[in-house]
């Protein structure tokens, strides 16, 4: 009997260190069940903006924002995007609509149909209702809804026909006299323009017509905003340094696109501050003229980028919340202060990924950068982001 008790003794024991020695089961975050909706307190003042946040915080507390939805913590000039394939982004319009002073809903392209006719496509997506309310919460910042006009699918003839021939003159200004037409008939304030990534060798051309543009859409009181690449040590930037200053006396805004700096080919961060700064500098060019800063608009994207061993793409924030439910317990997202941009590793049942996403944190250092120049911010796009980004707005 004293043997049989013995032995039960050992194997008890054995059973205890095979348990201690086992690795410790990998605890994820998919528990966190998210909290929603109005809070008395906006994310500063909740301290929820730090440079390293915890994962459990950004899946707890990314849908909760300040109940006052109509206060301005970002003074300057702010555009927001918003695109038909991301309806969230009408419902954010509206519930923040007094942080913004521009929307541009991502609607409309135009074509040269024949010699000096014009059409607009894209209106089947204009939504009245929604433009309605979203101006009528707006009110106080008298904010503007100027759809996205697109260059689309120009033919060689047709830009050579537009810039360059003898007839130049008379092809932009019918195609203005469209703009201005739509404009009118379908209640907008305006358009953002898009036209330099279509045009191609035609760029240096466009300096007067943009210029035309402008004072054609001023006669009629409506406002005209630019798309406006990046620096990116291209031939062509010192081209568009030196037509800003030739430009921005004429237009409402331009809405520079400091975003996607790394791609799955070279993956990295979304937009460095560093290289945002560069942009800035480049564009005011040693100017301390105030009206030309308060006209760029820096781009701020509220999408990330999720990489893999085989390359990756974009993602929005409900795919984001979910990969972050990958992480472990009480795990941090890293910060690089060269880039002010955090970062996370996850392991998934599709592999290894490598997260680069906005955190509350990284966009109030882009805010600040802003404020210190005196520019705007446009925002690509509403709806991508986290609910409660908008409380820094």
């Amino acid at each position: 009997m004293k043997c049989n008790t013995t032995i039960i003794q050992i194997l008890f024991l054995f059973n205890v260190c095979l348990a201690t020695l086992s690795p410790p089961e990998k605890k994820t975050n998919k528990g966190i069940k998210p909290q929603e909706g109005a809070r008395k307190n906006n994310v500063l003042d909740r301290k929820l903006v730090v440079e390293t946040p915890y994962v459990k915080d950004i899946i707890k507390y990314h849908a909760t924002y300040h109940q006052d939805t109509a206060l301005k913590n970002f003074k300057n000039q702010v555009l927001g995007y918003v695109t038909p394939w991301n309806s969230k982004g009408y419902d954010v319009a509206k519930t923040w609509a007094p942080k913004f002073n521009y929307i541009s809903p991502v609607w409309l392209q135009i074509k040269r149909q024949s010699p000096n006719i014009y059409i607009i496509s894209g209106l089947h997506d204009v939504d009245h209702a929604w433009m309605k309310s979203v101006k009528q919460k707006g009110s106080q910042s008298n904010l503007k809804i100027l759809p996205r006009l697109l260059f689309e699918n120009w033919q060689p003839s047709d830009l050579k026909a537009f810039f360059i021939e003898p007839t130049a003159h008379t092809e932009q200004k019918a195609l203005i006299d469209e703009v201005k037409k739509a404009c009118k008939q379908w209640k907008f304030d305006g358009i953002v323009l898009e036209l330099f990534s279509q045009i191609g060798k035609y760029i240096d051309k466009s300096v007067k017509f943009i210029q035309n543009f402008g004072l054609g859409m001023n006669e009629d009181a409506l406002k005209l905003i630019l798309v406006y690449p990046p620096f990116r040590a291209y031939p062509s930037d010192e081209f568009f340094i030196q037509a800003l200053n030739e430009i921005y006396p004429y237009v409402e805004a331009v809405s520079v696109m400091t975003y996607d700096f790394s791609n799955p080919q070279k993956p990295g961060p979304n937009a460095p501050l560093f290289w945002m700064r560069l942009c800035i500098e480049k564009l005011i060019d040693n100017d301390d003229n105030p009206e030309k800063r308060s006209k760029i608009l820096l781009g701020l994207n509220f999408y990330g980028n999720s990489y893999t061993a085989n390359g990756g793409g974009p993602i929005v924030g409900t795919e984001y919340i979910e990969l972050l439910k990958n992480a472990k317990t009480n795990q941090a997202l890293t910060y690089n202060n060269n880039t002010a941009e955090n970062y996370i590793e996850v392991r998934t049942s599709q592999g290894a990924k490598k997260i680069f996403f906005p955190t509350l944190y990284s966009i109030q250092k882009r805010l600040d950068l802003a404020r210190e120049y005196g520019t705007g911010v446009a925002i690509w796009e509403l709806g991508q982001g986290l609910d409660y980004f908008y409380d820094l707005l």
